[in-house]
Order: structure tokens, then C-alpha cells, then sequence
């Protein structure tokens, strides 16, 4: 079953998102599950969602723009451990070869 809310803010009534569930999101972005359905991580990456009822849902067109957040972030976390590492490297070298010096 497809949850579809009402959305557009022209106030047409003839258009409607999908929302997704935990599994469906999980799927369709290639994450694990649980990134969708402990509240801890949702709110950790702060993935957009929605309750209906007690149900957790997400809109695809909001996951998409946190989808792209999240690999830019992702992305630049992973250089500044590479930099991190490469500088640490450095020193020890410099080090290793005043000693030896």
C-alpha cells in the first residue's frame, strides 16, 4: 500500500507525493534499514520523516536532497581524515629523520 499525502503549494489538489516506509526508503537509497528505522540514527543524520498515526513515513523528494547532503558530507569527512592521516604521516617521517640525523 502507497501512502500519498497532498502536496503542492500552488493549493492544486490534483498532485500527490508518495511517502515511503523505513523499507521502501531503505531500498530505494541502498542504506541499511536501520538508518530509517531507529529514531537515534534518524536523528543523528537527520533524515527528514514524518508520523502518520505511529507510523514512520518519508517523502522521496525530500530524501533525495538529504541523499546528496549526506554523500557531500560524507565525502569531505573522508578528505579530512585523508589529510589528517597524510599530516600525521609527515610528522613521523620528519621525525624519524631528525633522529636519524
Amino acid at each position: 500500500m502507497t501512502n500519498q499525502t497532498n502536496r503542492n503549494p500552488q493549493g492544486n489538489t490534483n498532485t500527490f507525493e508518495t511517502m515511503l516506509s523505513s523499507e521502501q526508503a531503505a531500498v530505494a537509497f541502498n542504506l541499511p534499514f536501520y538508518f530509517f528505522r531507529n529514531p537515534y540514527k534518524r536523528k543523528k543524520l537527520q533524515i527528514p520523516h514524518y508520523y502518520i498515526n505511529k507510523l514512520v513515513r518519508y517523502r522521496l523528494a525530500e530524501l533525495r536532497v538529504w541523499h546528496a547532503q549526506l554523500g557531500e558530507l560524507l565525502a569531505s569527512q573522508a578528505k579530512e581524515a585523508q589529510d589528517q592521516l597524510a599530516s600525521q604521516a609527515s610528522r613521523q617521517t620528519q621525525g624519524s629523520e631528525v633522529a636519524h640525523a
